[in-house]
């Protein structure tokens, strides 16, 4: 019997159990594709998976677990995307916002994409918090070089002095990831882009309330019109994924309802922004 195509691949979904992945992933068996699904909590009992994997993102050794997993289990030649969906708020530790946000999405994805195919596709979840990627930038770079192990010494000696809360740089440093990781995919076929959403109605919505303050919050949805639906924001990345847009490579495309454009166009009066609130947990 032969190979199934990219168009009909399997897909691996973290952060599968709710929000914006278990949107996602009703997309995906909707357009008639096999999920393996990745969370910290248990498998939805509304999803039909191939696999579910119980696993602590934050925690490298579980990472190590999972990908063992996945490469003796499955014939990963026949996936045809991973969507690292899986983060958490700022209104965690800091060194847990690094490890799920950051590092686990890097980990994942290197250990994976030699396992593919040409063709498949990388999508990882940023955040408009991270739109600011480009005056760290160089920062970045320099994270990204390092190892694990030296980038969370890294982190534990600047983390109070970077300029920006833990999940502001989390989610540059992981819009800045896709962009370099499209690069070190470069001649494998193997493409990475990341979707970054404004404020989404899910169950994380409070927590991001708390982080950030409802001021800033409320005064974002003033100018995108209200929040997101998570089903909204899983068509773009199912779009990235396995839609239509296989010359879409290394692109950071945001999903706000257009606050994004008024702040690179002026429409939005930036002068009279509530400020927003710094939450740094140790």
């Amino acid at each position: 019997m032969p190979s199934p195509s990219i168009s009909e691949g399997t897909v691996i979904v973290t952060g599968a159990s709710s929000g914006i992945g278990h949107a996602v992933c009703r997309r995906l068996k909707s357009a008639g594709r096999s999920l393996i699904t990745v969370d910290i909590g248990e498998q939805p009992p509304d999803l039909d998976v191939e696999q579910h994997f119980v696993c602590d993102l934050g925690t490298e050794s579980e990472i190590n677990e999972l990908v063992e997993a996945l490469v003796d289990d499955f014939d990963l030649h026949l996936v045809s995307s991973l969507i690292n969906v899986a983060g958490v708020p700022g209104t965690q530790p800091a060194m847990k916002v690094l490890e799920v946000n950051v590092l686990a999405v890097r980990q994942l994805s290197r250990s994976l994409a030699p396992h593919l195919r040409s063709g498949s596709s990388i999508v990882n979840v940023g955040s408009i918090s991270g739109n600011g990627w480009q005056e760290r930038v160089e920062i970045y770079r320099s994270l990204l070089e390092l190892s694990n192990s030296d980038a969370r010494e890294w982190w534990n000696d600047r983390n109070k002095s970077i300029g920006v809360d833990p999940y502001t740089f989390s989610k540059e440093a992981v819009i800045v990831w896709s962009m370099l990781h499209a690069g070190e995919l470069r001649g494998t076929g193997i493409r990475c882009n990341v979707l970054s959403p404004g404020p989404v109605e899910t169950p994380l919505l409070p927590t991001f309330r708390e982080q950030i303050g409802d001021d800033r919050i409320d005064w974002v949805l003033s100018h995108s019109g209200r929040a997101a639906k998570a089903d909204e924001i899983a068509q773009a990345i199912e779009w990235l994924a396995i839609g239509e847009s296989g010359w879409v490579n290394g692109h950071h495309l945001v999903a706000d309802g257009g606050y994004t454009s008024g702040l690179l166009s002026g429409w939005v009066d930036v002068e009279n922004a509530p400020v927003a609130k710094v939450t740094h947990v140790d």
